[in-house]
């Protein structure tokens, strides 16, 4: 099932990445100034601002007004942004396929529930018929002004799980700094809270263009639906042309 629902979020993930990539920088400068704040202050005085400016404003003392100390230090800024910039972007895979696990056929996660819950209603309500298959198809279908709002959900759910991959960095930086833990708390909480409300969101947008555009669909396949929605024999048609002998299908002998 974890396949099958990687390939239904995959079909839009691409130019759904696009859009919250844009707030990294902001983010990533946020998280490397966290992070002095931990290596300057620590438990003992993390909250201590006075101590803070201090130190900072011994470092900055001791570094003089040399152009290329000034020029070294805003470039190991920007690049502490961007390594976690980075770390925060690759954490968001591991996030989304956290909220897919599950344990003895059922999904450990509310996401990842609701969005299983999409293919089983789409095989009960027509007969067997797989949405993981008709999804990419029924996608080259739309226009672009059709596709806005499956995108616009589907960067929603990343921006959420990329709210926790922030949190669990600042998880790291609470093991030393204790805000650090407060901030990754509030993160993981929030994008938890927002994975859940985008997941539902994207699954109904899904399950709805299946519902309406379920001809549009069939035509384009060839297949012609007797009584104006897919039965039983004509989602198994669907299935089979699509699947093309896939390997999650009962393996045929080789002949011997």
């Amino acid at each position: 099932m974890t396949a099958v629902l990687d390939g239904l979020l995959t079909e839009v993930g691409k130019k759904a990445t696009e859009r919250w990539l844009s707030p990294a920088w902001p983010l990533g400068l946020c998280f490397a100034a966290a992070a002095w704040c931990t290596v300057t202050l620590g438990h003992a005085h993390a909250l201590d601002l006075g101590l803070l400016v201090r130190r900072t404003r011994a470092g900055l003392t001791r570094i003089g007004l040399d152009p290329v100390a000034l020029v070294t230090v805003g470039v190991i800024a920007v690049l502490a942004a961007a390594v976690a910039a980075g770390l925060a972007r690759l954490a968001v895979g591991a996030v989304e396929r956290l909220w897919l696990l599950e344990r003895r056929g059922r999904r450990l996660t509310w996401p990842g529930r609701r969005l299983a819950l999409l293919e089983e209603r789409v095989r009960a309500e027509y007969h067997g018929l797989r949405v993981s298959l008709v999804w990419p198809r029924l996608w080259s279908l739309l226009e672009d002004h059709q596709r806005v709002p499956v995108r616009d959900a589907r960067a929603a759910l990343d921006t959420a799980a990329l709210t926790v991959s922030w949190g669990l960095l600042y998880a790291l930086l609470g093991c030393a700094w204790w805000p650090g833990a407060v901030v990754a708390a509030a993160l993981v909480t929030g994008g938890w809270t927002a994975g859940r409300r985008h997941a539902h969101a994207y699954a109904t947008l899904v399950e709805s263009l299946v519902d309406v555009r379920q001809r549009d669909l069939a035509t384009a396949l060839g297949v012609e639906l007797q009584h104006g929605v897919i039965t039983a024999e004509e989602a198994g048609q669907i299935n089979a042309r699509l699947h093309k002998g896939g390997p999650d299908l009962p393996a045929r002998r080789r002949p011997e």
